[in-house]
């Protein structure tokens, strides 16, 4: 059974997103590894479309990702592959090209739960503040729809 996310912050700098899917950790993986699966579910609000998806499921490998809207708006993010450990671990940067943006570490546990997988996604941000920024843009939201899109998946 899915569940929606959760969010919990943590610490001043850290927010940890829960989310399970009724799919095996490798599906998962998977899912968030493969540029042609990613386009289909990491989209945001309704309406909006990723067309640049580069990440490569190796240690040192650059990860690249835009989306856009469909109005002529958009925005990017860039990282890169820090830790891998197929299918239970992964850790890579995003940093996105807003104004006063910095990197954003992500961790990202992928744990067999039952006959489905336990997401836990922990982000750390340089500071408390920019974390807030970023939930008040309505990130959670934007996951959860993406999510639920990768349900279907």
């Amino acid at each position: 059974m899915n569940q929606p996310l959760s969010v919990e912050l943590v610490g001043d700098t850290q927010l940890k997103v829960v989310r399970r899917f009724a799919a095996s950790p490798q599906r998962v993986w998977d899912a968030h590894w493969q540029p042609e699966l990613i386009q289909k579910w990491m989209l945001g609000p309704p309406g909006w479309s990723m067309p640049i998806c580069e990440a490569e499921a190796k240690v040192g490998a650059k990860i690249r990702f835009r989306w856009e809207d469909g109005e002529g708006n958009g925005f990017e993010a860039n990282g890169e592959v820090k830790e891998l450990d197929a299918p239970r671990r992964s850790v890579h940067t995003e940093h996105y090209d807003m104004p006063g943006a910095t990197p954003v570490t992500c961790e990202t546990l992928y744990i067999a739960d039952g006959d489905g997988t336990r997401l836990e996604l922990t982000m750390t941000f340089a500071s408390a503040q920019e974390r807030e920024a970023a939930l008040g843009t309505g990130m959670a939201d934007g996951m959860e729809s993406s999510y639920a899109r990768l349900d279907a998946i």
